[in-house]
């Protein structure tokens, strides 16, 4: 008793260092994706899941209005029909939108990093744990279940996971949940706790992300063959109709879900449907391998290949050199430990369902994100742990050579993180944004013109810096021969801000330097001066 309380003490050490870690980097968080900026608006803004849903066309808008969207006004908090709504407006599920709606309704007028944060603290912890027990039936030894935990958590990939102000977090978490309680089916028996853990963990997942799917069907598709193969023919039935349930029950709470991925007017939606005849697949998957690179080899990734090549082949220098000697002093008799372990099966089981999903991924993925994938990476960091421990076990053996071996490949990977740290891989800080916001702030007494043709995208990335102005008025590039008379009665003699959409695949695809030069032109501001550029704009101040 006093050894497993040990055990769980220095578990919980090494998961509260992972989370300060996680902490050290989100301090460092300068900026949002503009997904980000998407889940405060779309959990908190009253019946307005976009920025364009509002009247913000025409007129001059005081630069705080826009704060609305982000924030739980008075008498606002918690107001999960409103999430609702917005979310059959959206091509998301709800789940993780009501649970940022939930904190965000304690503090109302309120937006702050350590909203999502909070949530994102609890997942990540909860994902560290999962990876834990997980590694720990899959391999009952002290150093691969701790291993698991940290190769995954400290990973540029696993902190950029926990940083990224949006569902994948939340995704990940529950994913690792099913494997969890797939694997102690697989080695303890189907039981009806685990089952219901199961199906509730699925319910959930797919309220959260429709990729969360992928990872359900497929590790439930080989669970169920398995048990087909074991001739358990009742529970491969049982469990059958009980995911199934699950997935039915999440159509009942959320009908909406039928119409976001059918729906012909929409273009995440479309794109969708069109990958399924393989389009993006080649794209997907050289993008994910690349991330992958970035993840967890720290851009190295074809020197850890070299390393693993040459490990394989000592090591099977190793195996057949002893296994030549030792058949001189052959009994003929076979070891019982020949025989498949259910943590074996288990182990291949995870194996096929996370290769399978992994290429679905990459062959439906609109845009190659590789958060789509975010949610994978506790599996595979826990299924290729065990893999290098199986097969160094097989070639090694549990001696002195394989602890070296260990401690040598456990070295190389803290140089990647490092690496991957100091280049940078750790994503979602955006650095850069800080230079963005004090720019703004130095003009916050300015008027700004947005030259926007009534696109969403562009407006949302740029909300937190456009809440600073004086006024904004949004316009499309047509109109700019009434400026004059838009500008009537404002003061521009300081200056005005210019904000141009310019991203063509997500928005207007404007051309800034004719858009600038036709502004000039009207109005008669002498100079032009680019102060900075976003993903989906460029902005310029006139004077």
């Amino acid at each position: 008793m006093r050894g497993l309380r040990r055990r769980q003490w220095q578990v919980a050490l090494l998961a509260g260092l992972q989370v300060m870690v996680l902490l050290l980097f989100c301090a460092a968080k300068k900026g949002y994706f503009i997904d980000e900026i998407y889940s405060w608006g779309l959990s908190n803004s009253y019946y307005k899941p976009f920025v364009v849903s509002g009247d913000v066309f025409g007129r001059w808008v005081e630069g705080r209005e826009f704060l609305e969207y982000l924030t739980v006004q008075p008498g606002e908090g918690f107001a999960y029909g409103s999430v609702w709504y917005n979310q059959s407006m959206d091509v998301h599920p709800p789940l993780f939108y009501m649970l940022l709606h939930t904190v965000c309704s304690f503090t109302p007028g309120v937006y702050a990093t350590w909203q999502g944060m909070a949530l994102n603290v609890v997942f990540y912890t909860g994902c560290l744990l999962m990876v834990y027990l997980t590694a720990r039936l899959l391999s009952p030894g002290k150093y691969m279940p701790a291993a698991a935990m940290v190769l995954w958590g400290l990973s540029p990939g696993g902190l950029s996971t926990g940083i990224y102000i949006r569902m994948y977090m939340l995704a990940a978490f529950l994913t690792s949940v099913s494997v969890y309680l797939h694997v102690k089916m697989i080695r303890d028996g189907q039981k009806a706790r685990w089952l219901l853990g199961i199906c509730l963990a699925t319910f959930l997942g797919l309220l959260t992300q429709y990729y969360f799917v992928f990872a359900a069907f497929f590790l439930s598709g080989f669970y169920v063959l398995w048990k087909l193969g074991k001739r358990r023919w009742k529970e491969a039935a049982v469990y059958s109709a009980a995911l199934f349930g699950s997935v039915g029950a999440m159509v009942c709470v959320f009908p909406a879900c039928i119409t976001q991925l059918t729906r012909t007017d929409e273009f995440v939606a479309a794109e969708t449907r069109n990958n399924l005849l393989g389009g993006g697949v080649v794209r997907n998957l050289v993008s994910y391998i690349s991330s992958i690179n970035m993840d967890f080899f720290g851009g190295w990734i074809r020197g850890a290949a070299l390393v693993a090549v040459a490990t394989v082949a000592v090591c099977l220098w190793i195996f057949f050199r002893k296994r030549k000697s030792a058949q001189k002093e052959d009994t003929g008799r076979k070891s019982r430990k020949d025989a498949l372990r259910p943590e074996d099966e288990a182990a291949l089981i995870l194996t096929l369902a996370a290769g399978f999903s992994f290429f679905a991924v990459s062959w439906i993925a609109v845009v190659p994100g590789v958060r789509y994938i975010y949610n994978l990476y506790p599996l595979m960091v826990t299924l290729a742990v065990w893999w290098v421990m199986k097969f160094t076990g097989w070639c090694l053996g549990k001696g002195k050579g394989a602890g070296r071996l260990y401690a040598a490949l456990l070295l190389l990977m803290a140089v990647c993180y490092a690496n991957g740290y100091r280049q940078g891989y750790v994503q979602y800080l955006y650095p850069e944004n800080e230079e963005r916001v004090r720019l703004a702030a130095m003009y916050q007494d300015l008027d700004c013109l947005y030259i926007d043709n009534y696109e969403n995208a562009p407006l949302t990335q740029d909300l937190i810096e456009l809440s600073g102005f004086r006024g904004v008025y949004i316009m499309p590039e047509e109109q700019i021969d009434q400026v004059n008379q838009i500008l009537e009665g404002r003061d521009s003699q300081k200056g005005l801000i210019v904000y141009v959409d310019t991203n063509e695949f997500w928005s207007s695809g404007y051309d800034a330097g004719a858009v600038i030069a036709r502004l000039k032109e009207e109005t008669g501001f002498g100079s032009a001066r680019k102060l900075y550029s976003h993903e989906l704009s460029e902005t310029y101040i006139l004077e």
